[in-house]
């Protein structure tokens, strides 16, 4: 499937047959090199409902078996993805001055298309960098940690998602394309629609 800038998709974290999260966001660019998304404020998204606690408290311990809606607030969201990669940056702008916030590394599998959008798995990592670059620091790394004692992931998988860390705050830090700093004058096209999750935000493919 492809898609034309404006059109909604879906971006979920799935595993072992169980859609995780579920989140409705507008295509920007869906090109051989890029696949860009843009996350409104006000978007409805679905995740998991049940007991959590982990590090954080927020990771799920026990999943009952349903889903809950939750609202994107707060911060306009802009999603970079090189095909093939294990990971996206996020630039993030807060919805009500404009300001520019950060930037955000992504540790996730490579995306899957499918007929609504894109599957991944996400891996819990995350890197926080400076609005310039200037700085940056490793966000929730106990909560990979924990999942490794748990057995979600093995000790080699977690080193991989560190190693692909590295690698992805090289990226960004040289402004390897596409992730260059001219992103951050992006701005959504104020015709776009607000997204919403289709009534198949379930399926799997087969």
């Amino acid at each position: 499937m492809t898609w034309s800038s404006g059109d909604a998709v879906v971006w979920r974290s799935v595993k072992d047959g169980v859609v995780r999260t579920a989140m409705p966001l507008v295509l920007v660019r869906d090109e051989r090199e890029l696949i860009a998304l843009y996350r409104p404020v006000g978007s409805v998204y679905k995740r998991r409902t049940g007991e959590r606690g982990g590090p954080g408290g927020r990771l799920m311990l026990r999943w009952d078996g349903g889903h809950e809606d939750m609202t994107w607030s707060r911060n306009r969201v802009l999603v970079l993805h090189k095909p093939g990669a294990a990971h996206t940056l996020h630039l993030f702008w807060d919805d009500a001055t404009e300001a520019f916030l950060g930037w955000y590394i992504n540790l996730e599998a490579p995306w899957r298309r499918t007929a609504i959008g894109f599957d991944t798995l996400e891996q819990l990592l995350d890197v926080v960098l400076e609005p310039d670059l200037s700085a940056w620091k490793l966000k929730d790394d106990d909560e990979l940690d924990w999942a490794v004692g748990r057995g979600e992931f093995t000790p080699d998988e977690a080193a991989a998602i560190r190693a692909e860390a590295t690698r992805a705050i090289d990226l960004v830090l040289r402004s390897v394309p596409p992730y260059g700093r001219e992103w951050m004058s992006w701005r959504p096209d104020p015709s776009w629609r607000l997204p919403t999750l289709p009534a198949t935000w379930r399926d799997l493919p087969t």
